[in-house]
């Protein structure tokens, strides 16, 4: 054989090298292009990151506590705010009117009925 031919010959196998690890590099490529492995590899990422925002947050209420028991009480007073007035609220008593009188159909000043606003007459 001809150093030619032993030169081609080489070429053609390294051509075929590169054109195999070009062909494992795409292919690698558009499985990280999927968007079922985008989403999991956004998963992936949010969960490390909440569970690193976790630890630093445990870390820091447990050097100063105090912040967080705030935080806490706000939340639960906001959250039940509700439950809270109507635990304190004085049930035996009967609520307070509008100062405005309403009118309803027969509380006019001579005892007539009145139509209602939005109603029609018919």
């Amino acid at each position: 054989m001809s150093d030619i031919e032993e030169e081609r010959a080489r070429a053609e196998i390294a051509a075929a090298a590169a054109r195999s690890q070009l062909t494992g590099t795409l292919v690698d490529i558009q499985a990280r292009l999927h968007p079922r492995a985008l989403a999991r590899d956004a998963i992936e990422e949010l969960r490390e990151t909440g569970i690193a925002i976790a630890r630093r947050t445990l870390a820091a209420a447990q050097h100063n506590p105090g912040p967080l028991i705030g935080i806490g009480a706000t939340l639960v007073a906001i959250f039940a705010r509700d439950w809270i007035s109507d635990t304190f609220a004085d049930h035996g008593t009967t609520a307070t009117a509008a100062s405005a009188a309403r009118l309803d159909e027969t509380d006019d000043q001579i005892g007539e009925p009145q139509p209602q606003e939005g109603k029609s007459d018919e």
